[in-house]
């Protein structure tokens, strides 16, 4: 038997071959090509994102050498202002000529004065303090903490009594009372802990 094919049928066939023709194409050549753009257009974005970090990395560059110098000066300028403990004993001469100073400065007489050896704190300070008692004005207390906080050294009040010299019963029958206080500070001066080099 043999098998004849009519025109029309031939057309059906041809629009088939075509329509699975281009079923291939669109299926494996067409919907990959645009799967694999809009992944190109996602990795477009993050490599712009990726560039423009870099780009701001490359400005930074010379700000942070900036930044680092200011640090390092910033450093040196406050370890400037410590009082140097390589050696305690004359670190303990230099508080007490800084506390005695600004006692002097303002008409204060002390007392009382102790210095305690240096105690370790931490690894990097350790701290000598100053014990000192003494009677003084309001103005002359308040003067000298202010030249005991503006010393050029690094020098804290760690503790601070103060109690009026005497109590007053009544008013002076003439002029003013002169209120006297009785201050008993203890004043600290961290020292840095030397750096020993290895080896």
């Amino acid at each position: 038997m043999k098998l004849q094919i009519r025109e029309r049928d031939r057309r059906a066939l041809l629009f088939l071959g075509i329509a699975a023709i281009l079923y291939g194409v669109i299926s494996f050549g067409l919907l990959p090509a645009l799967d694999s753009l809009s992944e190109a257009a996602s990795n477009v974005r993050d490599k712009e994102q990726q560039l423009s970090k870099y780009r701001r990395a490359l400005v930074r560059k010379g700000h942070y050498t900036q930044l680092l110098q200011q640090v390092r000066n910033n450093v040196t300028a406050a370890e400037a202002r410590f009082i140097r403990g390589d050696n305690p004993t004359l670190a303990a001469v230099e508080l007490q000529t800084i506390v005695e100073t600004a006692a002097k400065k303002n008409g204060i007489d002390l007392t009382q004065r102790n210095i305690s050896t240096a105690r370790k704190k931490d690894d990097f300070f350790t701290e000598i303090t100053m014990t000192v008692t003494f009677e003084a004005t309001s103005n002359q207390l308040s003067s000298f903490l202010g030249e005991i906080r503006n010393a050029p050294e690094f020098t804290v009040v760690r503790n601070a009594q103060i109690a009026p010299a005497e109590v007053l019963q009544e008013a002076p029958k003439k002029g003013d009372s002169k209120k006297m206080l009785r201050a008993n500070l203890t004043i600290a001066a961290p020292l840095p802990v030397p750096v020993r080099s290895k080896g």
